[in-house]
């Protein structure tokens, strides 16, 4: 799938969406595209690196596995975002099953691909978004940690919104 920026142009941030995904009901699926007055949002790949050096003074590194997170402060309590009343729900009854390994979490790379064949994505499948706080002085903030479980499906999305179709082309097993 080829990128769809022009020679040397920079990807710009919001061509990186982050959407998470959980169940509401027996059949129920929400989704809600995350980023909504969130200045500053990268993904953390936290890798877990080892490095050493030989009777030779050569140094070798190896990256033993990466736990990516990304975190998303603030993360404003807003009239219409069912993530944010699922998640102070959970919070305030201490509901640590609800927020723990139950959500599916997407990366879209919107700068590759296009609506005709796609857009690049992966699917994180039981992945943790754990509110940080509840509160703040003028408005309500819930900062949250979207911490990825490496249970990777790539694959593409058919369109850039939350009611998108994701198509699986691979599945790519890191938690190894």
């Amino acid at each position: 799938m080829a990128t769809n920026l022009n020679t040397g142009q920079r990807a710009e941030r919001k061509l990186l969406i982050t959407v998470a995904e959980w169940n509401v009901g027996t059949n129920t699926q929400e989704r809600e595209i995350l980023g909504t007055r969130t200045e500053d949002s990268s993904i953390e790949f936290n890798a877990d690196i080892e490095t050493m050096t030989d009777i030779r003074g050569i140094t070798y590194t190896d990256v033993n596995k990466t736990e990516p997170q990304q975190d998303f402060d603030p993360f404003f309590v807003l009239g219409g975002s069912k993530l944010a009343e699922y998640l102070s729900n959970a919070a305030l009854e201490n509901n640590i099953a609800a927020y723990n390994g139950t959500f599916n979490v997407y990366i879209i790379s919107a700068f590759i691909g296009s609506s005709s064949n796609g857009y690049s994505a992966v699917k994180h499948t039981g992945c943790s978004i754990i509110p940080t706080s509840l509160g703040g002085d003028s408005y309500v903030s819930m900062p949250i940690e979207v911490h990825y479980s490496n249970n990777i499906t790539s694959g593409t999305v058919d369109k850039l919104s939350d009611d998108f179709t994701f198509t699986a082309t691979s599945n790519v097993n890191l938690t190894n």
